[in-house]
Parts: structure tokens; C-alpha cells; sequence
């Protein structure tokens, strides 16, 4: 991805898991063992899809603790396909190019249309709808593994149309040409704060355009969100808890207050980084802030010819800052627990 061609391919490698009927019903299985003591649907499907992978990554689960709610709890692309797409850029970051985009471009298309087909939509504040319980996204993460084993297991180069390919490409040109990432971009700035090592960068290079060039969150407040988990993010781990969290919500009590579930904790914090970046920006959303639509040749020519990449490279260094501030801000001895 731009930005990150020259560094050596990631420690963390990510295998292919067998994507037969019998593999299908183990990690359904796993997932909602591990969805009955971790409580969120993010590290739930990361964890589940790391155990499948015989991977101990506990960075990459406490990266995708605010992920929960659609991206720091604002009704975003839903946690069942972003913790995936991070799986997909570990594995496919450093692949070469093919007709002019990234593997995990294509990739991560192909995962969206199968996560659509089976819920609808991707994003989270549909899915959950305005049930008290999130009964339904039981159903997201149960499902979501084997989504992304079928995913990794079949080319997707015809996931993308050939229209939005060549839109898509020209884009990512330009983004190579400037050497800008809008999700790596916060975190190279973020190095020294947060500790920043090339599995994270990679594990977000699905996350530009606002998820593979398709105009949803902005992918710079996605490295933002990831980052805060990876610098204090913790695990949760207890049936007991998940089961006093889910208790308050049928009760309309305050179940994602940070004292129930560790990764309420950083998707909260996620949570705060979303709201400020709205208050700032006017949006979350890609497309309105770009007013681009990534698609269409005509809309990355606004994009370029506007300059607003650059503007987009504001996006970056405002949300570091601000990452920088809500870190400062979470206090020591909290922020250095291992779990």
C-alpha cells in the first residue's frame, strides 16, 4: 500500500483455513464460545478467526476492541467484517498489485458482498435496529468467520466491477503518487505513541476510501479507533461479566459503561474520538466528506483535480493528535495492564 511497499512483509502470518462444511460448524461453534466471555462482536470474530489460525495476537484482538458498534459504537460498517478485513490485509498487504489495485481491495469487496447477501447490509446500526438485546448480532458473529475463510478462499478479482476498478485504480494511483494511506498514514504518525509495528500497519490496509474505496468511515478515524485499542486495550474474558452486561441491557441499564466489559472501555474511548471527529469535520462518512463518489471515473477526478487529498491528509494528522490527547488522558497504571 502507499507508503508501505518498501518494508519487509509482516511477522504475522496469516494461513488459510480449510473452507470445508465441517471447518464451518467448528468456528461457528468457537465463535459463540468466545462471544459468551468476550461480550463484543469485533474481538470476538478475531479472536475466533486468530484460535482457527493457531495464532496467539493478543495486539490484534485489543486493536479491534473499539470496533464494536460499528466502529467506536456510531452504527458504522459492523465489527463481523472489520475484524476480517484486518485478517485480509495481514495476509494480502504485501502481495503485488493486480490491473492496478491491492488483493485486499478486491478482497475486501468480495467479503462485503458475502456479509450483505447474508444480513442486508454491512453496517451495524441496521442490523441491530432499535432491539433493547442484540439478538441479531449473535447471528453476525457466528457467521462471520466462515464468511472470511470463503472469502480467502476463492479469487475475488470479479467482486469489483470493471467501471469501479478503473476508478478505484486511478485513485489508489494517486494515493501512491503522494504516498498517503489514510489509515496508515495515522498510524506511522502514531509510532512513537502507540507503538506501532508492521502487523498493525498492515492488518488496516483494507481500511482506505472508507473501507476499500466505498465511501463509509472515514478511514483515518478507523486507524484512530484501532490505534486506541492497541495502546490500552484490554481483554475481556468472563462468562460471569458478559452475562451481567447482557442482564442490564435487557433491563435497560447502563451495560456498555466501561466498568462491565473491558472492551466497552476502548470502544467508549472510540466512542468519544467518533463524536469529536464529527463535531470537527461535519461527518464520518467518507463521501460527504470528500463529496466524491470513489466508483466513478468522474468522482475520483473531482477528488484529484479538487485537491483534496490533501484536506484528507488533514484528516490524518488532526486524528493522531487527538488519538495522542485521549491516550494522555487514560491514566497510567489502566493504560499498562496486561490481560
Amino acid at each position: 500500500m502507499p507508503g508501505g511497499t518498501s518494508t519487509p512483509r509482516a511477522p504475522t502470518i496469516i494461513p488459510l483455513i480449510d473452507a470445508g462444511a465441517d471447518t464451518a460448524r467448528r468456528l461457528r461453534r468457537r465463535s459463540l464460545a468466545n462471544l459468551s466471555c468476550m461480550g463484543h462482536c469485533a474481538p470476538t470474530v478475531m479472536q475466533t478467526l486468530l484460535d482457527a489460525s493457531r495464532i496467539d495476537a493478543p495486539m490484534l484482538v485489543k486493536a479491534s476492541g473499539g470496533l464494536p458498534g460499528g466502529i467506536g459504537n456510531i452504527g458504522g460498517e459492523c465489527g463481523g467484517v472489520t475484524a476480517p478485513l484486518m485478517l485480509i490485509g495481514l495476509r494480502h498487504a504485501h502481495d503485488p498489485l493486480d490491473r492496478g489495485l491491492p488483493i485486499v481491495v478486491y478482497k475486501g469487496h468480495e467479503l462485503l458482498r458475502r456479509f450483505t447477501e447474508c444480513h442486508g447490509t454491512v453496517l451495524c446500526r441496521e442490523i441491530r435496529g432499535n432491539d433493547r438485546l442484540p439478538l441479531k448480532c449473535g447471528g453476525v458473529v457466528r457467521r462471520a468467520p466462515e464468511q472470511y475463510v470463503e472469502t480467502l478462499a476463492r479469487a475475488a478479482t470479479n467482486a469489483i466491477s470493471e467501471e469501479s476498478r478503473q476508478a478505484f485504480s486511478r485513485l489508489y494511483a494517486h494515493f501512491a503518487e503522494h504516498y498517503f494511506h489514510c489509515a496508515q498514514t495515522v498510524l506511522v504518525q502514531l509510532r512513537s505513541t502507540v507503538g506501532v509495528d508492521q502487523t498493525l500497519r498492515d492488518a488496516i490496509a483494507g481500511f482506505v476510501g472508507g473501507t476499500v474505496f466505498r465511501g463509509g468511515t472515514c478511514s483515518a478515524l478507523t486507524a484512530g479507533v484501532v490505534a486506541l485499542g492497541a495502546a490500552v486495550g484490554s481483554i475481556e474474558r468472563s462468562r460471569l461479566r458478559v452475562l451481567r452486561m447482557i442482564g442490564l441491557m435487557a433491563v435497560g441499564g447502563d451495560a456498555l459503561a466501561d466498568k462491565y466489559n473491558e472492551f466497552s472501555k476502548t470502544m467508549n474511548l472510540g466512542h468519544r474520538l467518533s463524536n469529536w471527529f464529527a463535531k470537527e469535520f461535519g461527518s464520518t462518512q467518507c463521501r460527504a466528506l470528500t463529496r466524491c463518489d470513489f466508483s466513478i471515473a468522474d468522482g475520483v477526478t473531482q477528488y484529484i483535480e479538487s485537491g483534496t487529498l490533501q484536506r484528507c491528509g488533514t484528516f490524518a494528522e488532526r486524528v493522531a493528535r487527538e488519538v495522542d490527547r485521549l491516550i494522555e488522558q487514560v491514566p497510567k497504571r489502566e493504560a499498562s495492564l496486561e490481560h
